[in-house]
């Protein structure tokens, strides 16, 4: 069957996380510098179409043996990507980086809140379940909290908090040198099937040294401190990279912007 793909096809988390493994692995091989690889990781997180995607991995070089994923063996644009991509699926596979309304209340996010889900119980009182917005006020709280009952502790390696889910990296128990994704959607922590490598450069800290209501602050005052009043918070992303930042994302019409702020909410840089 021939691929209906275009660069304006949307592209899913699935083509995102590979394109970020090709980058980390660019960037392990010498193809990109720190600076670099922070910024087109960040841009791959927040791309929407496949087009935006393979921009960003089209100058780079394969490995000697590529091993594309069967699901990228279409003809047409996906090949463009998995082509790219194929230097993560043969070293990282799936990776992310870590990369409401106006004030007073938080930064608008693109998703529109959703009602109270019912979960009948057998014809006892239905459970209600609320959907957790992570960027929302409380939601970081959660996503801790869940993390921390997972593995009891908050350590991470990168973090990736965006409207309607996260995304936490951790090494592996019994081998630092790996890495592998969590992801918290329904209130519940699930392990993807990949793991990737360390990438140097990049250390791993204590979700607790973040300030939650300074981070909510943060976060509402995104839009107006990278001067795009009409824009939208997209991701907010936490690493240490010799100084625990976080990178708070702002979508508009005009553009992507971010502000870099430190755990306890100081601004560091707009960008």
């Amino acid at each position: 069957m021939v691929s209906r793909h275009t660069p304006r096809t949307r592209a899913r988390d699935l083509d995102r996380a590979q394109v970020c493994g090709c980058l980390d692995t660019a960037y392990a091989d010498g193809q990109l510098d720190f600076d670099e690889h922070r910024d087109r990781t960040a841009r791959a997180m927040s791309a929407k179409t496949l087009g935006e995607l393979a921009d960003l991995v089209r100058d780079l070089q394969p490995p000697e043996n590529p091993m594309v994923p069967s699901s990228a063996r279409r003809p047409g644009l996906r090949r463009i990507v998995a082509v790219a991509v194929a230097v993560a699926a043969a070293v990282a596979g799936a990776v992310l980086l870590l990369s409401e309304s106006p004030a007073p209340g938080p930064a608008a996010v693109r998703e529109q809140p959703a009602a109270p889900v019912a979960v009948p119980d057998d014809g006892v009182d239905p459970i209600v379940v609320t959907p957790v917005r992570p960027l929302e006020p409380g939601g970081f709280e959660r996503v801790l909290a869940s993390v921390r009952d997972r593995f009891g502790d908050t350590v991470g390696y990168r973090l990736v908090l965006r409207p309607d889910r996260a995304h936490i990296e951790r090494a592996l128990p019994g081998d630092a040198g790996r890495i592998a994704t969590y992801t918290y959607a329904g209130g519940a922590l699930r392990a993807q099937p990949v793991t990737a490598q360390r990438l140097p450069g990049y250390q791993d800290f204590d979700l607790g040294w973040v300030d939650p209501r300074a981070l909510t602050a943060r976060i509402a005052e995104a839009p107006a401190l990278v001067e795009l009043p009409d824009g939208a918070v997209s991701h907010v992303s936490f690493a240490h990279d010799g100084t625990p930042a976080a990178n708070i994302y702002v979508e508009s019409g005009n553009g992507t912007r971010y502000v870099r702020i430190l755990f306890d909410g100081t601004v560091v840089r707009v960008f």
